[in-house]
């Protein structure tokens, strides 16, 4: 990739009509452990252009929505929604918005000691499509948090999280972008009327590629997956209430207790009402 980049000087340039919120490692307790050097969020516009030639750090760059321009294998290409540009230390990066584009975008950067998996020195960069709500919501809560009360105990929780999403954001090279919107869709809506055909829709795939995928993935053909979601929604609203079962059974889909009792017991190992604490437990 070095063409491009080593034919361009060093630049580090919000614009002046950026606008961007940050947290420096140093006063947030936890980034230590994780050897976070800062973590952020940008709404950039014209001018927003940053070149490094030998970045001591790698970095998490998420487009929440519009889009930039990042350079891959020599190339300037575009960064769109839920695409996330991954570099890691000691390769030359570069990344800047389109004139006249919108650019919002989630940012965590790590020292060049952290070991983060697929980010050896060295590695290329790359693009990796994503789920970017779990790290926005991350980035902009340690964000809010430093800029009101700034407990370091809350501060902390936040910096665990964005841990967390980043992990999942490389881990996400693994997975299969489709499936998470798909079932991202299923959470909102577990009681509704779900066939193989409605999932393969939604998938935007064949059902022979859902079905393939999901074996592959989750080791559950799509209607199993939808179950087991079911029963583990049914398992955290059993642990904590003590609500009809005919009620939960409807809010999950299914036409009466009895039919939801036989698939909870199925899943779980045990009835609805063994799953349920003891009274005065």
């Amino acid at each position: 990739m070095g063409v491009i980049v080593e034919n361009m000087r060093e630049i580090h340039q919000l614009g002046a009509a950026t606008r961007e919120w940050l947290v420096s490692g140093k006063r947030v307790p936890g980034f230590g452990a994780t050897h976070t050097r800062i973590a952020g969020y940008t709404e950039a516009r014209a001018d927003y252009a940053f070149v490094r030639h030998d970045p001591a750090f790698s970095m998490i760059l998420v487009t929440e929505s519009g889009h930039g321009r990042v350079v891959l294998d020599g190339e300037w290409v575009e960064c769109s929604t839920g695409q996330a540009y991954v570099t890691a230390p000691r390769v030359p990066h570069a990344y800047h918005i389109k004139p006249g584009s919108r650019w919002r975008l989630h940012w965590v950067i790590y020292e060049e000691t952290a070991n983060l998996p697929t980010l050896a020195a060295g590695t290329p960069p790359r693009l990796v499509a994503c789920e970017a709500g779990g790290l926005r919501h991350a980035v902009e809560g340690l964000c809010g948090e430093n800029a009101g009360r700034a407990e370091p105990g809350a501060l902390g929780l936040w910096a665990a999280l964005i841990d967390r999403m980043v992990l999942r954001v490389l881990k996400s090279e693994k997975s299969e972008p489709r499936l998470e919107r798909l079932w991202a869709q299923v959470r909102e809506d577990l009681g509704g009327e779900w066939s193989l055909s409605r999932m393969a829709l939604c998938a935007g795939m064949s059902e022979e590629n859902l079905r393939r995928l999901c074996l592959r993935l989750h080791q559950r053909a799509p209607m199993a997956q939808l179950t087991w979601m079911r029963m583990q929604t049914a398992a955290d609203i059993l642990a904590h209430s003590e609500g009809k079962l005919g009620e939960l059974a409807a809010r999950l889909g299914y036409a009466d207790a009895f039919a939801f009792s036989t698939a909870f017991k199925r899943v779980m190992g045990r009835s609805p009402r063994q799953f349920r604490p003891a009274r005065g437990a």
